[in-house]
């Protein structure tokens, strides 16, 4: 009989629904009837087991997610709020004004122990301001790495930016449907859809929340990997060769940086140290720290709404309307 886990929800997670939960984090666009023909399963079948793992918050959310250069972003920051939970609330969401003064939160995500990671995108001024942030977020401690943002490898359109809103209010949204929101016809829609993703503009995926405080018999955890720049792509390359059975994420994948976030996913303490311990003997390498993640935050995409619709006014401002030819 095949094993299954009980998560805190009562819920019984098999060997199928993690593979479900690769495939849609690989690329949550994939049809249900290619994951069925995957894994196995009808499509119906799939359907199904995907709407029991949302009930229960495994799976949060079908997210799109765009390449912040295009939007004038120049850098990602990584930080971990060490004693997190030492700061006292003076007012609602205390902690993320304060960051807004740096730039915009991506997603954060509770660990073991107290601290809290965050990601947060900013743009060139914001390693000015790290200090005076980190003195009104005390009594906690501030950890932080900026790696830049590869810049945006296409001219981005107007068409572009509105296929990108449908995405974000619906990643899964069918093609005919953002062809007709973006007044394009499904050819173009599914063509500039392609070209954005092959350009590492757009990528498609989910977030997922498979810490212990909602799954539990298994352990998600996030390892910083401080490398020399030069063995950055060989140190991932060989993660993605070695570990593609634990590796669920790399959220901060810039080329020649010298940390490498990555996040993990396995079922007991012996197997994290394992991880831990190979990826210590990776050339290059020169030191690996580990979070254990207690509570997944959901991924906040106000920022990207308010550049597009940003992008999109500035377009119609600048479109130069000619008079109709009589």
């Amino acid at each position: 009989m095949e094993q299954t886990l009980t998560t805190a929800a009562g819920i019984s997670v098999d060997k199928i629904d993690l593979h479900i939960l690769s495939l849609l984090y690989a690329n949550c666009r994939t049809p249900y009837r290619s994951i069925a023909s995957t894994v196995g399963l009808s499509a119906n079948a799939v359907k199904t087991r995907v709407k029991k793992i949302i009930a229960k918050g495994i799976l949060k959310k079908f997210i799109v997610k765009v390449n912040p250069a295009i939007f004038g972003y120049e850098k990602q920051c990584f930080m971990v709020v060490r004693n997190s939970d030492k700061i006292i609330m003076k007012e609602k969401d205390y902690v993320f004004n304060q960051l807004n003064l740096l730039g915009d939160v991506l997603g954060y995500a509770k660990q073991l122990g107290g601290d809290t990671i965050f990601l947060l995108l900013v743009r060139a001024e914001a390693e000015e301001k790290i200090e005076f942030v980190t003195n009104l977020l005390k009594p906690a401690t501030i950890e932080y790495r900026f790696a830049t943002i590869n810049p945006p490898s296409m001219n981005v359109s107007i068409s572009d930016l509105k296929i990108i809103k449908c995405l974000l209010s619906n990643a899964r949204m069918e093609v005919a449907d953002i062809a007709k929101e973006a007044s394009i016809s499904p050819r173009t829609a599914t063509r500039r859809i392609e070209k954005l993703t092959q350009n590492h503009m757009l990528d498609f995926g989910i977030i997922r929340d498979m810490s212990s405080m909602n799954l539990t018999g298994y352990i998600e955890f996030v390892l910083m990997i401080a490398v020399n720049k030069s063995a950055y792509g060989g140190v991932i390359e060989r993660m993605y060769r070695e570990m593609q059975e634990y590796l669920t994420d790399i959220p901060l994948d810039t080329a020649g940086s010298d940390v490498i976030i990555a996040v993990f996913f396995c079922s007991n303490i012996p197997t994290v140290d394992s991880i831990v311990t190979r990826v210590k003997s990776y050339g290059g390498v020169q030191g690996v720290e580990l979070f254990i993640t207690t509570k997944v935050a959901v991924y906040r995409q106000e920022w990207l709404v308010r550049e597009v619709n940003k992008k999109l006014r500035s377009y119609t401002k600048t479109t130069v309307r000619l008079p109709a030819v009589k």
